[in-house]
């Protein structure tokens, strides 16, 4: 046999470092498929070992570790990286509220529009190879006692993350960093008011319990994180590989956004009754509100202090902004 068919039976294993537990939405629905699909695909040349949250590295140093090869794949987000990568700003998981407003122009933005290869540039240049942004679902927030307007914001002690902390302390709340599984607690104790995330948070860890109200309309269609591997290992494997991940990693983003509309739904539907969770709706005029009043200059602001250190996030927020012009969302 030839050197090339020897290289083509050659076997990959790669370590998949999850950011969720066992059990959870995103690992049944859409980890588990993935690394099937992948063997499936590669005839048994790739395999995937599943590792789950914080057991090989922590979460935090999941860039790291990519970039060491010590693991080749893992969903995150370069939220958490955003200090040490200028364009973390502007993708998916950092959007400020009412960017896109749909799941399909969710697709658009990122996968057509050119800013999933701005953030594939930036990552190369670390060593990373980016297998593109995946909706976790929508973002919304929960709470003990009712938020009914934007006023009613003022002095509410909540778990969020990122544009979304950004974006509720603009209007007079106390956002706070905390890991999902400690949220339940605070909120119970009276330390914190609510919390807010990706809806399916609220079912899992059962928040419905100390929150009964819940909060839209969706802040994030959809809330996003990235799919992420080392370089060096994409850079060993086969072009046919390479294309079978590639290939897989769009049915990754298919998968998840399918189980987090059709359940979310459910939750709407049916759930919500059983519960006794009561959901309120800011009002458009406060949709235009934040929109203009937050969402805009945030990204602007991005732009002035982030685009300094990398040009392609200038470009990136102008690309949104005519995204949101083309949609009517601003003038």
């Amino acid at each position: 046999s030839s050197p090339a068919m020897a290289a083509d039976a050659k076997e990959f294993k790669w370590k998949f470092q999850s950011h969720h537990t066992p059990g959870s939405l995103a690992v049944e629905s859409v980890i588990k498929p993935f690394i099937e699909r992948v063997e499936k695909m590669s005839g048994g040349r790739l395999k995937m070992s599943l590792h789950y949250a914080g057991e090989l590295v922590d979460y935090a140093e999941v860039d790291k570790a990519l970039q060491a090869n010590m693991i080749q794949i893992s969903n995150t987000s370069s939220l958490f990286f955003r200090g040490a990568i200028p364009m973390g700003f502007v993708t998916a998981p950092c959007m400020p509220p009412f960017v896109t407003r749909s799941n399909d122009e969710f697709n658009e933005l990122f996968h057509h529009r050119g800013l999933d290869a701005l953030v594939a540039e930036a990552l190369e240049e670390r060593g990373i190879h980016y297998l593109g942004c995946h909706s976790v679902g929508n973002t919304y927030f929960w709470s003990k006692k009712p938020i009914r307007n934007l006023e009613d914001l003022k002095g509410f002690k909540v778990r969020f993350f990122g544009s979304m902390s950004d974006f509720v302390e603009h209007y007079g709340a106390a956002p706070v960093m905390l890991p999902h599984p400690e949220t339940y607690m605070a909120i119970a104790m009276g330390t914190l008011d609510g919390s807010g995330t990706a809806w399916w948070l609220y079912r899992d860890l059962k928040l419905y319990e100390v929150c009964k109200y819940f909060i839209g309309p969706a802040f994030q269609v959809p809330q996003g994180m990235e799919l992420w591997s080392s370089k060096k290992a994409w850079d060993e494997l086969p072009e046919d590989l390479q294309a079978i991940v590639t290939t897989a990693a769009l049915a990754f983003n298919s998968d998840y956004m399918d189980a987090v509309t059709m359940q979310e739904k459910e939750m709407f539907n049916k759930s919500f009754k059983e519960w006794g969770t009561e959901y309120i709706e800011f009002s458009p005029e406060e949709v235009v509100r934040i929109t203009n009043e937050f969402s805009l200059p945030y990204l602007d602001n991005v732009a002035a202090e982030q685009g300094a250190k990398d040009p392609r996030v200038i470009k990136a927020v102008d690309i949104i902004k005519q995204f949101m012009k083309d949609y009517g969302y601003i003038k």
